[in-house]
This record gives C-alpha cells, structure tokens and sequence, in this order.
C-alpha cells in the first residue's frame, strides 16, 4: 500500500520544501499551458502567515500541495489580485471577512503522474481541517469547475453575489474561475457528513494514520498537521467536539 504524508508548516520554518512546492507547482501550471496565475510567485516563502501543506512519499518526493494565505493588514489576497479588477465588489467582500479570520485555499496542485490517487482530495480536507487552529474562521478560494467539488464537499459555498454568479473569466479566455466561501469552518454547516466527521477527527488529533481512499486506491496516510509544538487552545478544542457532538446527534 502506497504511504504518503500530509505535512502541514509555515512558510518560512521549511525553505525546501518551499522551493520544491513553487517549482513542482509551476510545472503544473505549465502543462497546462498557464503562467499568469497570481499565486505563481515566490512572495509567500517568508511569510508565516503562509501556511503550507505537502504530499510526501519515500519514493516519489513531493506529490502535491496546497496553501492557506491569511489574511492580513497590508498583505493583499490572490483572490482579490486576481479577480478585484473584474468586479470591485471582490475587494469589499474579502475585507468583510477579514475580522473573523479570513484566509484563501490557493495554489492547488498534483503531480500528473499521480493524478489518478486523488491526492487534492486529501489536501482539499487537510487545509480545511487546519483552519481552526491557525484562526482562520472563514476560508475563500477561486477554483476551476473541475475541482469545485472538492471545496463544496468541505463547506465551501459559491459567492454568487460577486462577478456572474460567482464566475469570473480567469485566469485567461476560455476558463472560467469559480469564487467560493467558506462561511463557518467551525460549524462546518455546508460540508457532507462524511468529510464533516474527517475534519473533526483530524482537527481533534492532528497527528493520526489513516487508510484513505479517496478514488480508488488505498494509502496510509500519516497526518502531520500540528503547528506548534506548545498546547493548543483548549476552549477551541472544546468548541470542536461540542459541534461535533451537535451534527452526530
């Protein structure tokens, strides 16, 4: 059985890592045929408000990655890089999230040659997971119609009051971008049952091995999702399994 890890850090504590996600990212992107994306760049790498997430195995390196950018003063979203000049209500609507801890799911990626594991599922679940113990109270993203699904088994919704319905022609002609919103990561309200209760075991142990199979392959995935060495917020931990409780009752 294939093993990957799900290593979650902040930016600036793994430099190669970092490296190797913005190289490997990249070379997605240009398979495709993209480079104007906003989130292909490398102004991240110091900050630690960037919070990263890879795919590891033994074997085959870094298989993907995702990252959860935070909001903060003086630092401007992809999303509103990206979108704001399509509609300026992008830019109003991302500061409205902001004092409830705001953060964007962005940079996405999988390695073609593993495409068929069904990695960014994983991934996709991981951020989400995580956004309570970086403060993120509410999490945006902008994502192809093709990985929609993803976000919305999490609890994301559509921003269907921004550009036409939530879609927006990005990041070139032919493509369309989809705004999403997660409006509660705590209660997780809009998620499906069962990505709800993965999200709740893995906010409760962050460090914990699964058997995943997300498309058709089984993997043990060992889960490193602990930030900080110290104690966690306790009340936070508590305010987990009361809504976990609430949802299984």
């Amino acid at each position: 059985m294939l093993k990957l890890t799900l290593k979650a850090f902040r930016a600036p504590e793994e430099p190669e890592l970092c490296q190797e996600f913005v190289r490997q990212h990249r070379k997605v992107l240009e398979d495709f045929g993209i480079s104007n994306v906003t989130t292909n760049n490398e102004h991240w790498l110091d900050d630690p408000n960037a919070i990263i997430i890879v795919a590891l195995n033994e074997e085959f390196g870094m298989m993907g990655g995702i990252r959860l950018q935070l909001a903060t003063e003086g630092r401007v979203l992809p999303m509103e890089e990206a979108i704001a000049k399509l509609d300026p209500q992008v830019k109003q609507a991302l500061e409205e999230l902001r004092p409830h801890g705001n953060g964007e799911v962005c940079s996405l990626w999988n390695a073609n040659e593993f495409r068929h594991l069904g990695i960014p599922i994983l991934l996709s679940q991981a951020v989400t997971a995580i956004s309570v113990q970086v403060g993120a109270g509410r999490m945006v993203c902008l994502v192809a119609h093709y990985t929609k699904k993803h976000p919305s088994r999490n609890g994301f919704v559509v921003m269907e009051e921004l550009g036409d319905q939530g879609t927006f022609a990005y990041p070139v002609p032919g493509i369309t971008a989809i705004a999403m919103v997660n409006p509660n990561t705590s209660l997780l309200e809009h998620a499906t049952p069962d990505h709800r209760q993965v999200l709740y075991s893995l906010r409760l142990r962050p460090e914990q091995v699964r058997v995943e199979t997300p498309l058709s392959t089984p993997m043990e995935v060992h889960y490193r999702m602990r930030l900080e060495s110290g104690l966690f917020d306790l009340q936070a931990y508590r305010d987990i399994e009361a809504d976990r409780l609430r949802f299984i009752a």
